[in-house]
């Protein structure tokens, strides 16, 4: 069976999540450490034979996808799994990393498809479903059923960014939607090497204002940068929580 164009790009661009994977092992998760590689990477991909150039978006969403399912140390009576949807403009399946279209039944399909619409009542139009900003959805397989608890939204940097992803997750507490959390490496805007999300003042409180949307809104904020550029809070956290989050989470919602 011949592989398509989108099946190729997939593949180099997930070969880089993969290497990234390895390189972290090394090295610790930080903003500069990945820039690091970004100077590198397409050089590296070149000598693998890779069509595509690096894609800091893709290649940050399916790091932490490829993190989730291959590396984390998720305990045995959890039986975690982290999906996406190869369309997100209309979505028909969920899939992991191998981006396999019958991983989920149809009966799971459907009710993940379902489950993670929101209804929007739009004026003169009645009510719709629509689908949100589900980069990552992270679900339990409990026997034959399955059940979305984390939803994660990844983004280099935040610009406008951030305020979708509020939109989004704010919209789908209304439908009970699990946890909600915004990873971010939070690059800076263009021409500028300094933090969106910066330190909150710890005399006046004084914070910036996505800082302030960002810890009212989310369960979860995870950066990349050190926490001298972004101090650490109750919300805000290191890069590497994801996975004992994820755990405690899984555990919550079974009741353990």
């Amino acid at each position: 069976m011949p592989v398509s164009t989108s099946d190729n790009v997939y593949w180099d661009r997930y070969t880089h999540a993969m290497l990234l994977s390895i390189y972290f092992k090394r090295v610790p998760l930080s903003l500069s450490n990945w820039n690091a590689y970004k100077g590198i990477s397409n050089t590296l991909g070149r000598r693998l034979g890779l069509q595509k150039d690096f894609s800091e978006s893709d290649a940050l969403e399916y790091f932490i996808l490829h993190q989730i399912n291959n590396d984390f140390n998720i305990p045995n009576d959890l039986d975690i799994i982290a999906l996406r949807v190869t369309n997100s403009i209309s979505p028909n399946f969920l899939t992991d990393d191998s981006k396999k279209s019958n991983l989920l039944t149809t009966k799971q399909n459907s009710y993940l498809l379902n489950n993670l619409k929101i209804v929007m009542r739009v004026r003169s139009h009645g009510t719709q479903k629509v689908w949100g900003d589900n980069d990552i959805i992270v679900c339990l397989k409990q026997q034959n059923q399955i059940h979305n608890y984390c939803i994660i939204s990844c983004k280099t940097s935040l610009r406008e960014r951030v305020y979708q992803s509020i939109f989004w997750a704010t919209h789908s507490r209304l439908e009970g939607v699990g946890k909600h959390v915004f990873l971010t490496l939070d690059k800076g805007r263009s021409g500028s090497a300094s933090s969106e999300i910066g330190n909150r003042d710890q005399n006046s409180g004084d914070a910036s204002k996505p800082r302030n949307a960002l810890e009212s809104t989310m369960d979860r904020v995870y950066v990349f940068r050190n926490s001298n550029e972004v101090n650490r809070s109750k919300v805000i956290k290191d890069v590497g929580y994801l996975e004992k989050d994820l755990i405690r989470w899984g555990y919550d919602f079974l009741g353990k």
